[in-house]
């Protein structure tokens, strides 16, 4: 895919212009697979392509992550919570196993991490609230439940 050039003014007013997202999370996994996704289109008068994405990891729900996309490939947004990531361009910064937040900018494009100033618990309905409220996102659907968890031999026991 080719870049776009995509700045950080750009991005921002992106960010900044209501949006709307009117479908429901509902939950979804290829076969074997121990994370939980869904994708929800992002609707505004931008004319863009915006969605967001959700991850969630169903062995220990303590880690999800929130992305808003652009071309179904630019993040210009995110949170991971309780996630791990390395800052690779204009400094050295590492997170591991903890909440961290990404934003786009001119110099790092998607890979800019930083740790965020609010408290984010292991709470996903909550996280993702606070998620689309920063993004200017209207939520005005219903966050489906997780499906259950199946029991291994070893936990029978």
């Amino acid at each position: 895919m080719a870049r776009i050039a995509l700045t950080e003014r750009e991005v921002e007013i992106i960010v900044a212009a209501p949006k709307t997202i009117s479908k429901n999370v509902e939950w979804h996994s290829d076969q074997n697979e121990s994370w939980l996704r869904c994708e929800l289109p992002v609707e505004s008068s931008l004319k863009v392509n915006l969605k967001v994405y959700i991850n969630v990891n169903a062995e220990d729900l303590s880690l999800h992550s929130f992305s808003l996309l652009l071309n179904n490939y630019y993040r210009i947004r995110g949170l991971d919570v309780n996630g791990s990531h390395r800052n690779t361009h204009i400094d050295s910064n590492r997170w591991q196993a903890r909440t961290h937040k990404h934003r786009w900018t001119d110099v790092c494009r998607q890979s800019f991490a930083y740790t965020p100033n609010e408290t984010f618990r292991n709470e996903i309905t909550e996280n993702f609230r606070l998620f689309c409220e920063e993004c200017n996102i209207d939520f005005r659907a219903e966050i489906k439940p997780l499906p259950p968890k199946q029991l291994t031999f070893n936990q029978m026991e």
